[in-house]
């Protein structure tokens, strides 16, 4: 059996971990290809994901690594097992302490595929990537408002003014749609949801059939807007009418166990409860952050700071703590010396 890996290669504790389970591959018999960043870093010949032809990719990292293996995967039908270095990703099927048991299941057969659905998006006739949780309308300067005109079906919905828009798969529920007020959903509904973004005529998140085509159109702000696929991929508009369906290629995940309902629901437990490590009395950013880490795995400075929309001084402010306190490690970066990546400690 061929397995692709694909890592979050600019953390050094990450790749460690993947080179163990690229040995424990071989061990076994079976061969793999690595993506091209971690082949340089592992000095082994790399492959573009897209270009990959394993019978099963390993995905290893949090949500974001998740997100751009599929995005990159394209419409390449190849199952992915998502492995995870963190404690409560959504799409995270296992983690690194299991994968020589899950590679015995694997060679057993003793797994099933469950197919994800994904969104297709078009901005005047370009295609763009596809969207495994949501594609988000906004303006590209934060606290502006945009303008826009929702159809559905051909259908107008509504004319709104709002921070934005999102639409949402039903794997992309449990995201950003879930902070802006939408409803969580079953990952193998035929749904898309719909959710404003403090919507000024408080318009609520509504769920529609997957069948139906969705326009984004008119466009407007004092600000440039812009299309951002899965949080990471951004395509600026300009007066353009945004066209959202469903994609005729799903993703495929690894799965070993059944209860993926039960197992939404006790990650997100994971996501909000307060960790009893953390003293009652610590900075409540000190706490956003570091569930931020245990969320979506080892980030930078840089990344801590866009994600959670905190002023710099006071993420950098917010680490210190966690480092003087033992809850955070800091790691410098392989792909820039100059900068560090943090990890919550393990327990």
């Amino acid at each position: 059996m061929k397995f692709g890996i694909v890592c979050k290669h600019t953390y050094p504790l990450i790749v460690e971990e993947v080179k163990k389970i690229l040995k424990i591959i071989k061990s076994r018999g079976h061969e793999f290809e690595v993506e091209e960043e971690l082949g340089k870093l592992l000095k082994l010949k790399g492959i573009s994901i897209e270009k990959m032809t394993s019978d099963m990719i390993l995905t290893i990292g949090e949500s974001p690594t998740i997100l751009r293996t599929f995005r990159e995967l394209g419409k390449n039908k190849i199952p992915v097992l998502t492995i995870s270095y963190g404690t409560a990703g959504f799409l995270a099927e296992t983690e690194f302490k299991n994968f020589e048991n899950d590679l015995k299941k694997i060679e057993k057969k003793k797994y099933s595929i469950e197919d994800r659905s994904r969104l297709s998006v078009e901005v005047n006739g370009r295609k763009l990537p596809y969207a495994l949780n949501d594609v988000v309308v906004s303006s590209k300067k934060g606290a502006t408002v945009i303008r826009y005109a929702l159809k559905v079906g051909n259908e107008l919905i509504w004319r709104d003014i709002a921070d934005g828009i999102i639409v949402s798969t039903p794997t992309g529920s449990t995201g950003y749609s879930l902070s802006a007020g939408g409803p969580i959903v079953s990952g193998s509904s035929n749904v898309l949801l719909i959710t404003p973004i403090c919507s000024i005529n408080q318009n609520k998140s509504f769920i529609v059939d997957d069948k139906n085509l969705i326009e984004i159109g008119g466009v407007s702000s004092s600000a440039a807007c812009e299309a951002v696929i899965d949080g990471s991929y951004r395509f600026e508009l300009d007066k353009n009418t945004v066209i959202i369906k469903k994609a005729s290629f799903p993703a495929m995940f690894v799965r070993f166990e059944p209860g993926i309902h039960s197992r939404v629901f006790h990650k997100l437990g994971m996501k909000f409860e307060t960790s009893s490590i953390l003293s009652k009395d610590a900075p409540p950013s000190a706490k956003f952050i570091y569930k931020m880490l245990q969320y979506e795995g080892p980030l930078t400075q840089k990344e801590l700071i866009k994600a959670s929309m905190l002023p710099g001084r006071t993420v950098r402010s917010s680490l210190a703590y966690l480092i003087k306190n033992g809850l955070i490690i800091r790691q410098t970066s392989l792909r820039d010396t100059r900068q560090s990546t943090f990890i919550v400690c393990e327990s």
